[in-house]
């Protein structure tokens, strides 16, 4: 369920995790810490295919009294993107630093085992995106390569004219190109082009977005090289976290509209992934080891058991699949009219972490809801009681709005 920014440009970097949804009150969970797939680095930014150059037309003559041209309709145009003065941005720990242009919106989703990094350009019509954790294992060319090219497949391939070239060498990172169309403000479509670059560096493996309007590229091309040619990965700062998940005293949270209540430990952090007729928040654990995910969005239609188990079997499966023995077991209805899924994978980016997730799903009038808990599948034992005194304090109002 991508969210569409004026452009739908920005990753859900944490996005698989954030499409999970949510049951009201049910029993035990069991859940995985799932690291969303991070983002890629660029070194230099090549262009794919140029575009042809126009046929100039012959200069008509002038017209003895010609009525001035009327103003171009600019409510057709995508708005420019804005470079300006570029300024140097260090990471907090000093894991990196780069140049950024002067009044472009940060956001940081770092956790304590990886470092992710946005900025968005004013007009929200380019990104750009770092992405860095800890790797032991040398990687191959090839491996990184194939790192990359999965994870834009299953970030973007639902986006519509999704498509991405061959990874090629680019210095010492791998680059795939590649681009879709999106939907700006006003229903404006551009297509958006993105250079994605992956590198390891010691034991980090750095991955660097950037994301434009196709239609804009050459013009920004140099400021571009610029702000590539600027990235520096500090290897020597670690990433490690304690593997511990904390869990605080809990909290009761409560949606701005009234639509669902939950009680979280007040040591989570919250993220509000929510968009226009859907409701996605997360809380994530501090060292990043576990997480908490509601997910509500319309459904008018009344589902069945077994269409509400589907439909949650199949997102757990387009999100996770691809991921080290990958699993789901099989179905468990619950006393309050939910369907429990427990699914497990290998978190490769984890040291071989194995995960855990319990995932709920149920349908409350004309709102389905998915509630899913991650956690260290070692851990699930001493950390389950908390984990139900979570699970069974979620409440949905049926009749409250959605965002």
């Amino acid at each position: 369920m991508p969210a569409v920014c004026r452009l739908q440009l920005l990753i859900v970097a944490l996005l698989t995790v954030a499409l999970l949804v949510a049951c009201g009150g049910a029993p035990e969970a069991q859940a995985p810490t799932a690291a969303p797939a991070p983002t890629a680095k660029p070194t230099l930014t090549p262009r794919p295919s140029p575009k042809p150059e126009p046929t100039e037309k012959p200069t008509a003559a002038p017209e003895p009294t010609a009525e001035p041209e009327p103003t171009a309709d600019t409510s057709s145009m995508l708005r420019e993107v804005e470079m300006g003065n570029l300024s140097t941005y260090t990471h907090d720990s000093e894991l990196f630093t780069i140049d950024i242009p002067e009044g472009w919106t940060l956001k940081d989703n770092s956790k304590a085992s990886e470092a992710i990094v946005t900025w968005t350009d004013p007009a929200e019509n380019a990104f750009i995106q770092i992405d860095i954790f800890e790797q032991e294992q040398a990687q191959s060319k090839d491996e990184l390569a194939q790192f990359l090219k999965d994870y834009l497949e299953k970030t973007f391939s639902s986006q519509a004219d999704f498509e991405q070239e061959h990874a090629k060498e680019s210095g010492p990172s791998m680059l795939i190109i590649w681009s879709y169309t999106g939907e700006g403000t006003g229903g404006i479509k551009a297509k958006l082009l993105g250079n994605s670059f992956i590198k390891q560096v010691g034991n980090k493996v750095s991955l660097f977005t950037l994301v434009v309007p196709d239609e804009q590229f050459d013009k920004l091309h140099d400021s571009l090289d610029q702000v590539l040619g600027s990235y520096k990965v500090n290897d020597s700062v670690s990433l490690k976290a304690d593997g511990n998940v904390a869990i605080g005293d809990l909290k009761t949270y409560n949606y701005e509209t009234g639509l669902f209540s939950i009680d979280v430990p007040n040591n989570w952090s919250l993220q509000d992934n929510s968009k226009s007729g859907e409701a996605i928040v997360l809380w994530s654990e501090p060292n990043g080891n576990a997480t908490l995910v509601v997910d509500i969005f319309e459904q008018k239609q009344k589902q069945t058991t077994d269409e509400l188990t589907t439909f949650l079997k199949d997102f757990l499966t387009k999100t996770f699949g691809k991921e080290e023995k990958f699993s789901i077991e099989d179905p468990s209805p619950q006393k309050d009219g939910s369907v429990l899924l427990i699914w497990t994978y290998i978190d490769k980016q984890r040291g071989d972490m194995t995960v855990l997730g319990n995932s709920f799903i149920e349908q409350r009038g004309d709102k389905v809801s998915i509630l899913s808990t991650i956690v260290p599948d070692d851990q699930f034992d001493k950390l389950v009681d908390k984990t139900n005194e979570i699970i069974q304090s979620y409440s949905i109002d049926e009749a409250s709005a959605l965002p």
